[in-house]
């Protein structure tokens, strides 16, 4: 999990900003109150003294008490005034990380406000709705106790992929099932908790990675990265256009590529496994199928989105 370059940018001028009207509250303050820029210049004076003395091995603690007292006159100046004790300090958005995005002193971590900002912008460019999650997952929408327990099962075989990731075994899912069964909600789901933990996720319908794929070729945009994901996922298998020499061919690359090199692939499809052996060819479908590589999840039952209105 990495900051963008826009994001770290955000950060800089979020700090800087903080920074520069806390300049201005300062220079306020020394306006309205003269004592308060006396103290600071006596401070810095004094933070530089005991500096010298450290280095020299002396007792310090003389300065220091100095320091605490000027301290005390400085927070008992703002308060008369009406003013709040950090009233010249910067307000950063984060107080952990003060905008820089890191913690920590000798091991530089992300902080956790710059995680949650990652995770923002990955799931507004990704496809990953993040009210979609296992948490939220409902089970009191199912018409029979069978639609049900299949579904529960589904949720509980995905969710323990989902922790389990990337020691995945076997490394991918087919989920199959006709529509508003929660396919892609669980794929959704999978996707929220394998983000959160910094692994790169690929959300994209095969709607639109034949379309990324078709632009490439055009020359209207860059090719789709098959490879680059930690986790790569695939919703509605057979609504893409079928392009001779296209389709076929690259979602076998896909499938392929990314089986040898033991990346983690997630599909999901309306079709049959007929229809996915007639449409796309032995080649992919023995991949697609393989027990060693795919788990395969069939969601049976009612319409759900039905029932949500």
């Amino acid at each position: 999990m990495k900051p963008t370059p826009e994001l770290i940018y955000e950060y800089r001028m979020s700090r800087e900003r903080a920074e520069r009207e806390a300049g201005e509250r300062r220079e306020a303050a020394y306006t309205a109150i003269p004592r308060l820029r006396e103290i600071a210049s006596e401070r810095r004076r004094l933070a530089f003294d005991t500096g010298l003395t450290i280095m020299r091995n002396e007792d310090s603690s003389e300065l220091r008490n100095k320091v605490e007292q000027l301290d005390k006159e400085e927070l008992n100046l703002l308060l008369s005034a009406g003013l709040p004790p950090d009233h010249m300090l910067p307000h950063y958005r984060c107080k952990a990380c003060n905008d820089i995005g890191y913690v920590g002193d000798t091991v530089k971590k992300l902080c956790p406000c710059m995680k949650a900002r990652i995770l923002e912008e990955m799931y507004a460019t990704s496809g990953i709705d993040p009210q979609q999650s296992f948490a939220m997952f409902r089970s009191d929408i199912y018409p029979c106790d069978r639609q049900k327990r299949i579904a529960l099962k589904a949720r509980e075989l995905c969710e323990g992929y989902a922790r389990a990731f990337p020691k995945c075994d076997p490394m991918g899912i087919l989920l199959m099932g006709g529509t508003g069964l929660g396919k892609s909600y669980l794929l959704n789901a999978i996707a929220l908790e394998v983000s959160s933990r910094g692994y790169d996720v690929y959300k994209a319908s095969a709607y639109n990675l034949i379309n990324a794929f078709m632009d490439s070729i055009r020359g209207r945009g860059e090719s789709p990265d098959i490879l680059g994901p930690d986790l790569m996922i695939i919703d509605d298998l057979g609504t893409e256009p079928m392009i001779n020499s296209v389709t076929r061919e690259t979602l076998f690359s896909i499938l392929n590529e990314r089986q040898s090199a033991r990346k983690a692939t997630l599909w999901a499809t309306n079709r049959s496994l007929d229809d996915i052996l007639a449409s796309y060819g032995d080649r992919f479908f023995s991949r697609l199928v393989a027990p060693r590589e795919t788990m395969v999840l069939r969601l049976e039952g009612d319409d759900l989105r039905l029932r949500l209105k």
